[in-house]
C-alpha cells in the first residue's frame, strides 16, 4: 500500500506541475493578448479648427491603414480642450501613430498630457511621460517640451506634404504598460500556489475521502451548465466577435407574455456564454479539416485551398456560371449608351474611357471545384458577347481588355488573392500597365515599368472569403502579397480630405505629373489596387464609388474613367 500511495503521490504531482504550467501560460497570455474598448483622451491648446487622428496596428499587421484608425474634428479654441478618441477592442496592440493636425495654417499647439482609459484602468502621461511615450515626425517643429508647430516639407519640386505627427517609441516602458492588459504580476506564481493547495489537499484527503462516479458526474453536469453564466457575468475568457453573417436576437423587454418567454428563449440561443467561441470551433472544424464552407451559398473551396466567392442567385454566381447572357437588343442598348456618353462627354472635352477588371474566376478557372464547374451553361462569359458586338458593330467607343496581359503574367506571379475575390497589387500592376498601353493615343500616357518600383511579397493572413467563413484565421489561410514601392519619389501621392463627397471616395494629387490633368474616375472595390498606380500620372484624381454622372460638371474632368469589375459590366444600362 505504502508503494501504491508513494505512485499516487508522484501522480498528483507531476498532473499539478502540467496544470501549473499550463495555467501559468493562460493567465500570462490574459496579460498581453486582448485590450477592450480604448478611450484615448488629449489634453491640449489648440488655437484653429482641425481633424486628428489616431492610428493603430493590431495582430499581423505590419503598417498604418485608414481601416485602423480614428478621426477627431477639432474646434479651434484658446482654452485647453480634451481630444477624445474611442478605439475599438484591439487584438494585440503592436504600435500607434497619432496625427495632429490637416490644417496647415494650424498655429502653436500646446500639449498637456494624454491618459488612456483601458476598462476601467487609466494610464495617464503628463508632458514629460508623453515626450518618452511618442516621438515627432520630421514634420513637427518642436519650440520647447510642450509646445509645437507644423510645418511643411519640401520632397521635390513644387511639391509641399503637411503630415505632423508623434510615433509611438516600440521600446519605451510607457507603451509596454499600455499594451498589457494585466491580470497578474505574477502568472506563474498563483498558478502554483493554487495547484500546490490542491494537491496537499487531494494527497491527504484521497485515502479518506470517497467519490461515487455518478457524484462526480452530476458535479462536472453542473459545472458546464452554469458556465455559460459565469462566462456572460465574469468574462472568463474575451468573448469573441459574431462571425455569423446575420444580426444576433436582441434582449426583449419584459411582460407576462407567451411571445416574451419565447423571444426571451431565441435571445439566449444567441447569446449564451462561449457560444461564438463554439460556433467559430465547429466552423474551423468544418473548414480546416473538411475543406467544407460553412456558408456555401457565399463561398466554396476550390482546389489547392483556394477560395472563390459565390454569392448564390447574386451576380458573381451568374457571372461565373455564364447564366447571365445579354438578349441582343439588350446589347445594342448597353453600347449605344456608351457612345451616347462618349459623345457627350466628348463634346465637353471630355475624354471618355471604358475599361472592366476581370473576376477571379476569369484568370484562375483551374482552380475552380468540380462541382463549380459543373455549374457553366455556357461556352462563352457576358463579357465575350459585349466585346464580340462591339468589335462587329465598329462601335465608337472600345471596352479595355486586361485578360490577354493577365492569362499570360499569372504563369509567373499570383495575381489574385487566394482567400479574397480582388486581384492583388501586382494583379493591379499588370492590369495598370495594359490600360494605358491600350489607351496609348487617347491619354497619352506611359505606364511606369517593373524596374521603377521595390516589390516585396509578405505573408497575408486576410481576405473577406476568410471572414465570409465564420471563422478566425489563425494562420491556416496564409498567401503572399506583394507590396510595391516606387524607388524614386516613394511619397508623392498626396491624399486629400474627402468631406462632402460620397462614402468610399478617394482624391489624391500629385504635384510631380507632368501635367495638370484632373481625372474623374468610376470606382468599384478592383479599383482600389489600381489608386497608387493611376494616380502618378495625373495631377488630381477623383475616384467616386459607382457612375455619377452629376460629378461630371461639379468637377469639370479632363478626362473620364469608367471601370468596374467584369461580373458587374452591363448590369446597369447607363
Amino acid at each position: 500500500m505504502d508503494k501504491y500511495n508513494r505512485y499516487r503521490n508522484i501522480w498528483i504531482i507531476t498532473l499539478a506541475c502540467i496544470a501549473t504550467f499550463i495555467a501559468g501560460n493562460y493567465l500570462t497570455n490574459l496579460n498581453d493578448t486582448f485590450l477592450g474598448q480604448i478611450d484615448v483622451i488629449f489634453k491640449a491648446k489648440i488655437p484653429k479648427n482641425d481633424t486628428f487622428q489616431l492610428f493603430y496596428q493590431q495582430g499581423s499587421t505590419n503598417e498604418f491603414t485608414i481601416a485602423n484608425s480614428v478621426k477627431t474634428d477639432i474646434i479651434g479654441s484658446v482654452d485647453i480642450q480634451d481630444v477624445i478618441f474611442k478605439l475599438p477592442k484591439i487584438d494585440n496592440l503592436k504600435n500607434l501613430r497619432l496625427d495632429i493636425g490637416e490644417n496647415f495654417k494650424q498655429e502653436q499647439i500646446e500639449i498637456y498630457s494624454i491618459k488612456f482609459i483601458i476598462e476601467g484602468r487609466e494610464l495617464f502621461y503628463n508632458i514629460d511621460e508623453f515626450n518618452m511615450l511618442f516621438s515627432p515626425n520630421k514634420y513637427i517643429e518642436i519650440n520647447n517640451e510642450s509646445t509645437f508647430t507644423g510645418k511643411e516639407a519640401v520632397l521635390a519640386g513644387n511639391r509641399k506634404i503637411y503630415d505632423p505627427g508623434f510615433y509611438v517609441n516600440l521600446d519605451s516602458a510607457g507603451f509596454e504598460k499600455l499594451k498589457i492588459k494585466r491580470f497578474t504580476n505574477y502568472p506563474f506564481t498563483i498558478s502554483a500556489f493554487i495547484f500546490l493547495v490542491v494537491s496537499c489537499f487531494f494527497i491527504v484527503n484521497v485515502q479518506t475521502t470517497k467519490v461515487k462516479i455518478n457524484t462526480l458526474f452530476l458535479a462536472v453536469f453542473f459545472v458546464l451548465l452554469i458556465l455559460p453564466s459565469v462566462q456572460i457575468k465574469y468574462k472568463i475568457i474575451d468573448p469573441l466577435k459574431s462571425l455569423e453573417k446575420r444580426e444576433l436576437a436582441k434582449k426583449p423587454k419584459f411582460s407576462f407574455s407567451t411571445e416574451f418567454a419565447r423571444d426571451y428563449e431565441t435571445y439566449l440561443s444567441d447569446n449564451f456564454g462561449f457560444r461564438n467561441h463554439l460556433v467559430n470551433w465547429g466552423s474551423n472544424l468544418k473548414t480546416k479539416f473538411f475543406r467544407s464552407s460553412t456558408y456555401p451559398e457565399l463561398v466554396i473551396f476550390g482546389k489547392e485551398k483556394w477560395l472563390y466567392y459565390t454569392r448564390v442567385k447574386g451576380r458573381i454566381y451568374r457571372s461565373y456560371s455564364r447564366t447571365n447572357l445579354l438578349q441582343k437588343d439588350t446589347l445594342k442598348l448597353i453600347v449605344n449608351k456608351w457612345e451616347s456618353n462618349k459623345k457627350k462627354f466628348e463634346s465637353k472635352g471630355i475624354k471618355y474611357v471604358l475599361g472592366f477588371w476581370p473576376n477571379k474566376h476569369t484568370i484562375y478557372p483551374e482552380y475552380l471545384s468540380n462541382s463549380a464547374n459543373m455549374q457553366i451553361k455556357d461556352t462563352i462569359s457576358r463579357i465575350d458577347q459585349i466585346v464580340d458586338y462591339i468589335d462587329r458593330t465598329n462601335a465608337t467607343v472600345k471596352l479595355t481588355d486586361v485578360r490577354k496581359s493577365l492569362l499570360k503574367e499569372k504563369k509567373k506571379n499570383l495575381l489574385y488573392h487566394k482567400y479574397d475575390t480582388h486581384w492583388n497589387s501586382y494583379g493591379a500592376f499588370v492590369a495598370y500597365q495594359e490600360f494605358f498601353k491600350q489607351n496609348k493615343n487617347d491619354l497619352g500616357i506611359t505606364a511606369m515599368g517593373l524596374d521603377e518600383f521595390n516589390v516585396q511579397w509578405q505573408d497575408y493572413y486576410q481576405g473577406e472569403l476568410i471572414s465570409m467563413l465564420g471563422i478566425n484565421n489563425g494562420g491556416f489561410f496564409v498567401e503572399k502579397n506583394p507590396v510595391f514601392n516606387l524607388k524614386e519619389n516613394p511619397n508623392q501621392i498626396e491624399y486629400l480630405t474627402t468631406e462632402g463627397y460620397p462614402k468610399l471616395t478617394v482624391i489624391t494629387k500629385n504635384y510631380l505629373a507632368n501635367n495638370n490633368l484632373r481625372v474623374l474616375v468610376f470606382r468599384d472595390s478592383f479599383t482600389t489596387n489600381l489608386i497608387p498606380f493611376f494616380s502618378l500620372h495625373f495631377r488630381e484624381v477623383y475616384y467616386i464609388w459607382g457612375f455619377k454622372e452629376e460629378f461630371v460638371d461639379q468637377l469639370k474632368p479632363d478626362i473620364i474613367i469608367d471601370g468596374f469589375v467584369e461580373r458587374e459590366v452591363g448590369e446597369y444600362i447607363r
